[in-house]
This record gives C-alpha cells, structure tokens and sequence, in this order.
C-alpha cells in the first residue's frame, strides 16, 4: 500500500506578531495544507499497517491495535483488526440493549432472548445449529448484560462465510419455538434455584434491591422464579424486533481475514438485518437514600458471616470518570488493607460503571466474631477518603495498576475486542485508548478526594448482613436502623 507524504507540521513557538491581512489565495493554500495533515493523521490511525507505529507515533505506552471501520446501510458497524496466518478468527457482535430494557415484571427477559438465539434461526432448528457449531469447530457464546447483548463466535479462518451466515440466521430470523423456550426457563429456574442456596448472592441482591427498590439495577438481570415464569414467548419477540437491531449493533472481527472480506460478508449476509428506532434510557432516578439502613439475614452461629455495603455509583460516562475509577482503586486496596487485621477476612469491592449509575458494592466475607468491626473499618475508610488528603504514592500505585490491567486487556484479542466495543457502546471517542494513560496520570491526590466526596456516601449506605441476629442487632444500631429478616 502506497501513501503520499505527509507534510510535517511543527508547533512553533508562542511568539506574538503584528497582525496583517492574508490574501484568500494563502487562506486557502493554508487550509489545504491542514486537511492534507488531518488525513494523514487519520490514515495512521484506520489503517497504517504497524501497530507498534501508531502506538508509538501517538505516545501511548500501549500496543494498539490497527482498525479499520466500515458500515452497512442498515448501520451495523464492522470493524476489523487484522492478524494474517493465525489461522483462527472471531467475530465479536454487540447489540447495545440489554437487561436494562426489560419488561415491568419481567426480569430475565433480555437473557432469555440472548439465550434463545442459539436455539434455532432461519430454518435451522436447535440441533442443527448445534450440529453446525460441532462440525465446523466453532465456539459461541451469547450474553445479556445490562447495557448490551454479546455474541461471540470463534473458529478457523476457513469458517468464516460460515460464521457470517450463521450470525445472520440467528440475528434476522430467530425462530423462539415454544418447546426450546420451556426448556430454557426450565433450565434458568434451576440455576436461580441454585442461586438461592448461595448466602454471598442472596446478601448482594438483597443490598441492590434495597439500594435502588424498583429501579432495574434492584433485580437479577437474569431474573427471578417469579419473574421467568411470567415470560411468554411473544416478549421475546417484541424484545427482539424492538431492540436487536442493525443501527443498535457493532460488529469487531478479530483475527486472520481481511477488512474486503468482512465487509463483504457483512453486506450478503448481514445487509437484510432490519434497522429500527434505537430507544434511550430514560428512566428517573432512584430515590436518594438519606441514612443508613441494615438488614440482617438470620444465620446460624457456624455458618461463615458476609456482608454487603452498598450504594448507587457512577455512570460510564460521567466526566470525571477517571478520578472515579482511582478513587475505585484505592478504596479497595485501603478496604483490603484495613481488614486484613482479621485474618479470614476476605473483602471484594466492585465498581460497576454502566451507561445509567452502577452499583458500589463492597463484599466481606469473615467470621461472626469479627464481622461488626470489618464493617466498621470500610466505613471509617470511605469516610477518612472524602476528608483526608491521601499520599501520592498510594494515588500513584493505584494508576499503575489501572494502566497495567488495560494493558493486559489490550494483549488477548478479545479483551482488545471488549474495550473497543465498550468505547462504541459508551460513545467515549475514537482516541479514548490513545489518551487513556496521560488521562489517568493526570488523576491528582485533590482528584481523588474530590472523587470521594461526589461518589461515596458512607453515612447513606445499605448494610446486608448474614448472620446470627442475636450477635449483630445489637452492634448494627449503632450504625444504622436495624431490620431483622427471617
């Protein structure tokens, strides 16, 4: 592939000049001059065929990979990252709807149609499309989250007509036939079921339904024995025709085939795939929580204890995103540390950044002895981070862990395929990973604090307890208001 010279543009230095009229014969020759740069530029970043250049060239300290765009009519976007004679390919496609659109009463919805994609499409039936996964070596794999559906099909590059055409059976005509749907919620309540027997699941859904009450984050997102049972097979073809549809979706192939190819493919075989209205999430907020309230789920003495302390978060696109995810950071390192006095402690914190404010939940799992103190010890730090400066070099760390873990990402395929399509999903820009590191290292001890003070509440939390009542009632009042749950 052959590329004209780019002209070389220098940044001269900041130097004030008498100011004087340009013919518009020079304004033009100008402005000419600054498009031929901006394509370049451009072409470096779609096409340039070393990565280690456009990394380097763009001073990441990432190995980025080269991607090429293309579109259909219907708007699925394509995108390719090329890796010739590795012999294997994926295809990655994203539907940017998922649990968060679920039916009033019909948690679960999302998954179920997700599911039943594999059960039958464009005149296949369940045991064909098997059969057809079996002999063509391929593997697959569908999701529901709640800001997106996923469909994962991987295989030899030889099978790549192949995997196109089987995503456009399944995706433009799913078949939902009544037999397989029984059969997948029969197959849903049994691991719901066994969900339920799980006391670190029940303590988690427990704090997010009292955190966000009827808000679609207060339920599974693959529902309830309730709610499946509600779930008939004509949801599932609204959801599908209302939701899975081509200008809602992005498509990364990932592997040994060409750009020419995928976007031909894309065309014979995914070009009939209906285009629709896509539909925002406009739902009101849930109600703010003003105090602290604790729930103890009755246990015996012997059973290990958990808790949970929960609280709404942020949104994926929130502007200061990334003192946010810092901030993160050291709250479970310092949530770790503070609990790490006890020795059967365990304490996870997860930070959920979703396309609507995600959860904060922080989990412990330790003995009943010393459970009370381990809460204790995450409130006191959620609440020494709002109001005390941290050190630099704790702010530091945690940014190197940060970089360190997208760098990670970046080096599988489809973690490099996940990060791509989250920045289609949020909208967070075309340079989002060339500037990823200058952004975080930008993040300052005062961002942090900052970050504290807007995103964690520590005096309007939600405590989940299990445990035994007789042990904890008591210690929990001087926290919060205490319920007592049979």
């Amino acid at each position: 592939m052959g590329f004209k010279k780019c002209p070389v543009v220098a940044q001269a230095p900041s130097v004030r000049r008498p100011k004087r009229k340009t013919p518009l014969r020079a304004n033009w020759h100008r402005a000419l001059r600054s498009l031929a740069a901006l394509t370049c530029v451009i072409l470096l970043i779609e096409i340039f065929p070393s990565p280690r250049t456009y990394a380097f060239a763009q001073g990441s300290p990432f190995v980025l990979p080269v991607v090429k765009r293309d579109s259909l009519l219907n708007g699925l976007q394509l995108i390719t990252i090329e890796q010739p004679k590795t012999g294997s390919v994926s295809a990655h496609l994203r539907i940017n709807s998922g649990a968060l659109f679920d039916l009033s009463g019909k948690g679960g919805l999302a998954d179920l149609t997700a599911g039943m994609l594999l059960r039958g499409g464009g005149g296949l039936n369940a045991k064909a499309v098997s059969d057809t996964v079996e002999q063509l070596g391929l593997t697959v794999t569908v999701a529901a989250g709640w800001d997106s559906t996923d469909i994962i099909i991987s295989g030899p590059a030889d099978t790549l007509d192949s995997i196109f055409d089987l995503l456009s059976k399944l995706l433009i005509a799913p078949s939902f036939d009544q037999k397989e749907l029984d059969s997948l919620k029969a197959a849903r309540v049994v691991e719901i079921t066994k969900d339920q027997q799980d006391d670190r699941l029940i303590v988690r859904h427990k704090a997010l339904e009292t955190t966000y009450g009827s808000y679609p984050f207060g339920r599974p997102a693959r529902g309830t024995l309730e709610s499946i049972g509600k779930i008939a097979r004509q949801d599932l073809q609204y959801f599908q025709s209302r939701f899975h549809i081509a200008n809602n979706s992005t498509l990364i192939v990932v592997g040994d085939a060409s750009a020419e190819q995928v976007t031909r493919l894309g065309r014979s075989k995914l070009g009939a795939w209906r285009k629709g209205e896509k539909v925002p999430p406009t739902f009101r907020p849930p109600e703010a929580q003003t105090a602290r309230r604790v729930f103890i789920l009755n246990r015996d003495e012997q059973q290990p204890a958990q808790a949970a302390i929960s609280q709404v978060g942020l949104s994926r696109r929130a502007d200061d995103y990334f003192a946010a995810i810092v901030m993160a950071d050291v709250l479970a390192t310092q949530a770790s540390k503070a609990a790490s006095v006890h020795a059967a402690t365990k304490v996870d914190t997860g930070f959920e950044a979703r396309l609507l404010p995600g959860p904060l939940v922080v989990s412990i799992k330790s003995s009943a002895t010393d459970l009370a103190g381990d809460v204790n010890s995450v409130l006191d730090v959620m609440t020494r981070m709002q109001s005390t400066p941290l050190a630099s070099e704790v702010v530091e760390a945690a940014k190197a862990r940060l970089i360190a873990a997208m760098s990670e990402r970046l080096n599988t395929n489809e973690g490099a395929a996940e990060v791509i399509l989250d920045i289609e999903t949020y909208g967070l820009g075309r340079d989002y990973l060339v500037r990823y590191a200058d952004r975080i290292n930008a993040i300052t001890p005062a961002d942090v604090e900052a970050a504290a003070r807007t995103y964690l509440k520590p005096q309007a939390v939600t405590i989940v307890i299990s445990g035994p009542a007789s042990r904890f009632e008591t210690l929990m009042k001087k926290i919060g208001a205490v319920a007592v749950l049979k």
